[in-house]
């Protein structure tokens, strides 16, 4: 199954998913906000949910009068909304960097709704790339990318749940494996920029080769590469609550198992009074080249 993540700011799209959270099912509140470690905050994005047999437009179902606030330690990050921007909110004051491996904590209050919406995460310690073996290979030959990393988890986490993310830089026709330029003649609805980015399902720490100076050895599987030429491979640890968003996600949308009627598993919430999602990850990148069999 393929996860549409933009890298710059992981965003995971399953907001018509219902809450396992009965206690929101009457709240069509959405809140969206996943913090990256070490980096800049990002905007937050508050809406309502659009109903069940349309496909809203954000613009048309965001919420520009609510008040958005991140604690963490003694700060409190007040994140008001952009003029230009429905529905979105950003942090105007100082720069603050996202720490790995602390706590934060969200309070989000609209007007007319009386429950107050609130999260938590516990944001991953750092995810760090110490090698890679190769800056490029051949595809689907027997010498694969392997990457020496520092794994990141939360403090609520006994081991690192990863999501390899490839971005491929040189996406054209031309350049497209064989399984993508099936894919594409097979359904006409596709198109390149489908295949552009394209992550793995979760994978844990436990999948790894692991060194006792706690380093992490991680192979990267041809499967993840959808264009020869140029490519980043991002490796994301997720926080506790993606990774069980992500899970109950592909369950939902015909990932692993079979269900009957009714037994489809519902979206872990990661948020009290609110759908949406509200997490953070750690994640490092390295460039790697895929060369044509032919061009061996």
């Amino acid at each position: 199954m393929r996860i549409r993540i933009l890298v710059t700011v992981l965003i995971l799209t399953a907001i018509g998913c219902d809450s396992s959270d009965f206690s929101v099912l009457d709240n069509k509140i959405v809140v969206e906000l996943t913090l990256v470690a070490g980096e800049p905050l990002p905007s937050a994005r508050v809406s309502t949910l659009s109903p069940a047999d349309e496909s809203g437009n954000f613009e048309d179902l965001s919420v520009s009068s609510a008040e958005v606030i991140l604690r963490t330690g003694s700060a409190e990050l007040r994140m008001p909304p952009i003029p230009d921007k429905p529905g979105s909110y950003e942090y105007l004051g100082p720069e603050h960097i996202v720490q790995p491996g602390a706590r934060y904590d969200l309070q989000v209050r609209v007007p007319g709704v009386q429950t107050v919406i609130t999260g938590t995460t516990n944001v991953p310690t750092a995810v760090k790339i110490l090698s890679a073996s190769r800056e490029s290979g051949t595809y689907l030959s027997d010498e694969q990318l392997t990457l020496i990393l520092t794994p990141g988890r939360g403090t609520d986490q006994s081991q690192s749940n990863f999501t390899l993310v490839t971005q491929a830089l040189d996406f054209e026709d031309a350049a497209a494996v064989p399984s993508v330029s099936g894919a594409l003649e097979d359904d006409e609805d596709l198109t390149l920029e489908d295949f552009r980015i394209s992550g793995s399902p979760i994978i844990t720490e436990g999948n790894f080769t692991r060194f006792p100076n706690g380093t992490i050895e991680l192979v990267y599987p041809w499967i993840g590469v959808s264009f020869y030429g140029r490519n980043i491979i991002f490796i994301n640890a997720l926080d506790e609550n993606l990774s069980g968003f992500v899970r109950s996600a592909e369950l939902q949308q015909g990932g692993a198992g079979t269900f009957g009627p009714g037994e489809i598993p519902n979206v872990i919430p990661s948020l009290s009074g609110a759908h949406g999602v509200f997490g953070s990850l750690a994640r490092d990148s390295v460039p790697f080249t895929v060369f044509r069999p032919s061009e061996e």
